[in-house]
């Protein structure tokens, strides 16, 4: 079966970098997205067709490594493609290229095709197999949880408080699944934040929030910084159930 690669290109904009003019994590996921949404516009499964349809893609996992985070004014190419179907749930891969056809950066994700009318999970169309193509060549060969990964003692706790605002809201009437990255880089150690290098990510999300919530972001992280310093985070409700709504892992090696 053919595979339709898709290919897009990005230039690093000034409100897209960090106080070192490199692209922040935020920022590449949102790359990712756009990338996905315009490779599906261009088999003509863009938004609007799955809004007709009430059908919806759900983004359920994130998979990221970087090697380096272009700069600013940089010029990168992000590459797409499906890389199975299975009853409703759909696995995208990236890979991030610089100008020079290096791969800086790769991820994995996993999506839930989903109807909007009924609210669940809607099995995958047959079709969509000869639309996208198949590529079973996958961008990480190992996910991070799998990674053997010196982590320390885990003992140090971060948490703040969110409300849900209006710009978080996506197209799917739920925040965007890059702002809970957001609130999770928020809890991160500073010394961490300013001082080690964001080497990859990994992050489950469990279930919707919706405009005006209010969310609580946790952050575990080694009391001992070691050469690789991963921590753990959970964004849940606040209330008293304190349900899971995403968790994550975040790898930081030193500058």
């Amino acid at each position: 079966m053919e595979n339709r690669k898709y290919k897009i290109g990005f230039e690093v904009h000034y409100h897209e970098v960090d106080p070192s003019e490199r692209a922040t994590p935020l920022t590449i996921l949102h790359y990712l997205e756009d990338a996905a949404i315009s490779h599906s516009e261009s088999v003509g499964q863009g938004i609007e067709r799955l809004k007709a349809q009430k059908q919806a893609w759900i983004l359920n996992e994130w998979n990221l490594q970087m090697d380096r985070y272009p700069v600013l004014g940089e010029k990168v190419m992000i590459e797409t493609w499906s890389a199975g179907f299975d009853r409703f749930y759909g696995t995208r891969d990236f890979l991030i290229i610089d100008k020079n056809d290096k791969v800086i950066g790769r991820a994995t994700s996993v999506w839930i095709f989903y109807n909007t009318e009924r609210k669940r999970p809607s099995r995958i169309p047959a079709d969509f197999l000869e639309v996208y193509g198949i590529d079973l060549r996958r961008a990480l060969n190992e996910p991070l949880s799998k990674c053997q990964l010196e982590e320390g003692d885990q003992k140090g706790e971060n948490e703040q408080l969110f409300t849900v605002r209006r710009s978080d809201i996506d197209t799917n009437g739920h925040v965007n699944n890059a702002n809970y990255l957001q609130w999770m880089l928020e809890v991160v150690p500073e010394d961490i934040y300013l001082n080690y290098h964001l080497a990859a990510l990994e992050i489950t999300y469990k279930k919707a929030v919706t405009y005006g919530s209010s969310i609580l972001s946790k952050c575990v992280f080694p009391n001992q910084r070691v050469k690789t310093s991963v921590c753990r985070h959970a964004i849940l409700e606040d209330n008293s159930f304190h349900h899971e709504l995403a968790t994550a892992k975040t790898v930081w090696t030193p500058q």
